[in-house]
């Protein structure tokens, strides 16, 4: 049992979680020394204020005199057997140094990292003090991307993409926030495909004769600035998840300037095809075939559509969102969390009032129903397995709107709402087609909001071809829209037109087609264009396209403490126990977990930084 003094007094010196000072305890009667020639503190001495109202005793002035024998004495916070400093005990074996745990006595201390206790210790890029995402210092203590973090604990703030400064999480930085220039909004860099199959650079997220890439150039994360994958870590592309994102530009134009837009068009229902060449030209860009009839456009003012164009059109980058819809593919939805737009339809007649059924535990009347068994709107739609929405009474009786399917893709798409290019006096009021209203009567939308009409949207994806896997990307939507494949084109929907489908497929059997070759990178480019009121269809869905960054976890087990782990001692010292590894790479009972454990400390107060709880959780006794 080790003696514990009745008195004690701490060392106030400035230390962290598992790297504070010891508290002295001294034996009745005995002093703690001078330090560096200064006057001697002890039991009853005087001492400098601390900023929390106590004294400030200094240390003695030698090591115990037992430091580095292995065995922890009750004057030492730790004892790994040397009286070397760096190793995790102290050189005066006083101090427990910031990312380690040294128990058992003896034996060589062993690194550990709490991510989220605001202690950044290695492998931790980051530690604000919580295991919050979203705020600049990620779940497992990683920079997270629009960020830089500094100082501990880590003060977060966010970079500015486009200040041409490269900061935080940031891999390029061209002096603006436009993708589709080799950086994207995000400042981060994108695969160059200019030449057709695409190059890649390291911290571009896309795998290309790399051990990996998780679209950053920081050490230490499992995959390194060089995209090598780094000791103690395993790395592969994971799932997209629930959701992904699609980057794109939207260019705003007035209307009838050109006149392209805006063209009183209205009723045109056929696709023109043909109205573009086959192959983008060398900035990437679709051209105009010509003459063609009912293209409304002309050479000249075509060639504005997908380009900056001072005083025409006003740039803005976004993203598209795409959900998963559960049959292994992401499509856009209406909702701005993904929800999907409701048909819904009126059942005119659901009973009268006083003739409902009564509700068998309140015995109150059930709206919307009738205790005769007569058919009314809403029994019938009930057993059609529709959903009820609302339901209504007007002159005595019953009327219901009820839900009959939930669509992907949204019949209002209007991206450039916000954009003031445009005069607000030429937003209109926008109307639903089928088969988002399917009765065909185009109703305006609910609520009647105005929205900014004549625009154009440009979206690009890059994608790693493997020969054995099929992709397909669906299109429905109007007016104008072009899908080219390595600059190839293979989806034609040009022309002011009602909400048009369009379709296609890579695999072994396309490939040729396309110029595709096994294992290269290709680029998807997307253009539309939204030339006439009043209806706004947009709808694409993405099957196979999975262009997600690498994924790097640490291996529990292998001895490499890695991000995401709290300590790893190799999976035969992963037993468990105080202040030892649990075979999951996860820390047992230890010394700033702010649990007493009578065992083993004096104190656990969660930060033992001395005020009042010293390093290692023991009062240190000098003996007289």
């Amino acid at each position: 049992m080790r003696f514990v003094s009745p008195i004690s007094l701490p060392l106030a010196i400035g230390c962290s979680l598992l790297a504070a000072c010891a508290g002295v305890k001294q034996m009745p009667g005995g002093g703690t020394g001078g330090n560096g020639g200064g006057p001697a503190t002890g039991f009853g001495g005087s001492g400098a204020p601390r900023p929390d109202g106590g004294v400030r005793v200094d240390p003695p002035s030698t090591m115990p005199p037992k430091c580095g024998n292995g065995e922890r004495t009750s004057d030492e916070a730790c004892d790994d057997g040397n009286t070397v400093g760096g190793d995790g005990c102290s050189a005066d074996c006083k101090t427990v140094e910031p990312g380690f745990s040294c128990t058992p006595a003896g034996k060589p201390c062993h690194r550990v990292a709490r991510c989220g206790d605001g202690v950044v210790v290695p492998p931790e890029l980051c530690d604000d003090g919580n295991t919050t995402d979203g705020d600049g210092c990620s779940s497992t203590c990683k920079i997270e991307l629009g960020h830089k973090c500094s100082g501990s604990p880590s003060v977060c703030t966010t970079t500015k993409c486009g200040d041409g400064v490269i900061e935080g999480a940031e891999t390029c930085e061209d002096g603006n926030t436009l993708p589709f220039d080799g950086c994207s909004a995000d400042c981060q860099s994108e695969p160059n495909c200019k030449s057709g199959a695409c190059t890649s650079k390291c911290g571009d997220g896309v795998v290309v004769g790399e051990a990996c890439d998780d679209g950053n150039n920081i050490d230490g994360d499992g995959c390194s600035a060089t995209c090598q994958i780094e000791p103690g870590y395993m790395c592969s592309q994971p799932a997209l998840g629930d959701k992904m994102s699609v980057p794109a530009i939207f260019r705003d134009f007035k209307m009838h300037m050109p006149t392209d837009f805006e063209p009183s068009s209205i009723g045109q229902s056929m696709v023109v095809t043909g109205m573009v060449q086959a192959m983008l030209d060398t900035d990437g860009k679709p051209v105009y075939t010509g003459n063609v009839n009912n293209s409304h456009t002309t050479t000249a003012t075509f060639a504005e559509w997908y380009r900056d164009t001072l005083g025409t059109n006003h740039t803005t980058s976004g993203k598209i969102a795409l959900y998963n819809n559960g049959q292994g593919a992401f499509v856009n939805r209406w909702g701005p969390n993904g929800e999907q737009w409701s048909v819904t339809t009126m059942a005119y007649y659901c009973g009268n009032v006083g003739r409902e059924m009564l509700d068998p535990a309140t015995g109150l009347p059930i709206p919307c129903t009738v205790n005769d068994g007569s058919n009314t709107n809403c029994t019938t739609f009930d057993a059609m397995g529709y959903k009820q929405l609302q339901c209504n009474i007007a002159g005595g009786s019953y009327s219901a709107i009820y839900q009959t399917a939930l669509l992907d893709g949204t019949p209002v798409f209007f991206p450039v709402d916000s954009d003031t290019f445009s005069p607000a006096s030429e937003a209109t009021v926008a109307t639903i087609p089928p088969p988002y209203e399917p009765t065909g009567s185009y109703p305006q939308e609910m609520g009647m909001p105005k929205h900014n009409f004549s625009f154009t949207s440009e979206v690009r994806y890059w994608f790693k071809f493997d020969a054995t896997k099929s992709y397909k990307l669906d299109f429905t939507g109007d007016d104008d829209v072009w899908v080219f494949v390595n600059k190839k084109l293979a989806v034609d929907l040009g022309g002011i037109h009602t909400a048009q489908q369009g379709s296609v497929t890579l695999n072994a059997t396309t490939a040729n087609t396309y110029g595709l070759k096994d294992g290269s990178v290709y680029e998807v480019a997307l253009f539309q264009a939204e030339r006439q009121t009043t209806s706004s269809t947009y709808k694409l869905t993405l099957s196979g396209f999975n262009a997600a960054a690498s994924g790097c976890r640490p291996v529990c087990g292998d001895g490499i403490l890695g991000i995401g782990e709290e300590c790893d001692d190799g999976a035969a010292n992963n037993t468990g126990g105080y202040g030892r590894c649990n075979p999951d790479c996860t820390l047992g009972a230890y010394c700033g977990d702010s649990i007493v454990q009578t065992d083993e400390e004096d104190c656990d107060d969660g930060i033992n930084d001395g005020h009042p709880c010293p390093s290692g959780c023991r009062n240190l006794v000098i003996p007289p």
